[in-house]
């Protein structure tokens, strides 16, 4: 089968390459990307071409791009009158996630998520969430790779709740570190935070360098958690509680 991805991220990358060794003929569009993404894009054996090529030759479309991007790359592709199976893989709201689809009325939509870090073999898993109609031809896309399909319904919406109540505890807590390391900084007893490290619950606060080590995620992170909000918001819940979290990202950021 052949596939267009955008765009080819550190995430987006290795999902592309899991579906070269699937066997799929993996294409990408390098115009206006960095130096680091034709980097990930040549290792991870995709094709560049122009959009319009792309497009025209895809029976399918991987999106994976940081969330700020994701509607306006279903709109670029629906404009272009793309009529197969679209994957959308980033943590939207239920608001962004149906304006994407809207933005897709010829294609055959599929909600994604991405749990786990980027598929490479490692110890934890790649969990691909799916959801929507075509969730298991989808899945299909990935059979006997590093990836890991779950198809969570049938239903548009699902995979992205499955992917944003895991990202609202696993970055959330990553976030709530950062908080504690800087106030323990603030008051000179940073070691008397990391000696708690020794507890079942507080793995996180091993290594008093994650606030800077998270810096490089913080500018993707942050409208992830704009999203959670929204998703939170959506459900009855407190989405302001996500919001909170995000000023943490914001300022690691700046």
């Amino acid at each position: 089968m052949r596939i267009a991805v955008f765009h080819p991220g550190a995430m987006g990358s290795q999902l592309a390459a899991q579906l070269v060794a699937a066997g799929h003929e993996v294409r990408w569009v390098p115009d206006g990307r960095s130096q680091a993404s034709v980097e990930r894009a040549e290792a991870a054996g995709l094709i560049g071409t122009t959009f319009a090529d792309a497009i025209a030759t895809a029976d399918a479309v991987l999106c994976s791009c940081a969330p700020q991007g994701a509607v306006d790359v279903a709109r670029l592709v629906g404009e272009a009158g793309f009529a197969g199976i679209y994957i959308e893989a980033n943590p939207l709201s239920p608001k962004s996630l149906q304006a994407a689809q809207d933005a897709l009325p010829d294609a055959t939509f599929v909600d994604a998520g991405v749990v786990g870090p980027p598929p490479t073999g490692g110890p934890s898993p790649t969990h691909l969430m799916l959801s929507g109609p075509a969730a298991a031809a989808a899945a299909d896309l990935w059979a006997e790779t590093a990836v890991t399909p779950m198809v969570v319904g049938d239903t548009v919406g699902a995979a992205s709740a499955a992917k944003s109540a895991y990202a609202l505890y696993n970055k959330g807590k990553a976030a709530l570190a950062v908080l504690a390391f800087q106030l323990a900084e603030k008051h000179g007893v940073t070691d008397a935070l990391t000696a708690q490290q020794v507890r079942a619950d507080a793995g996180s606060l091993k290594d008093p360098g994650l606030p800077d080590a998270l810096r490089s995620v913080a500018w993707r992170w942050g409208p992830e958690f704009d999203e959670l909000g929204e998703t939170l918001d959506a459900a009855g819940l407190e989405g302001d509680a996500a919001r909170a979290l995000r000023k943490v990202w914001s300022r690691l950021d700046e």
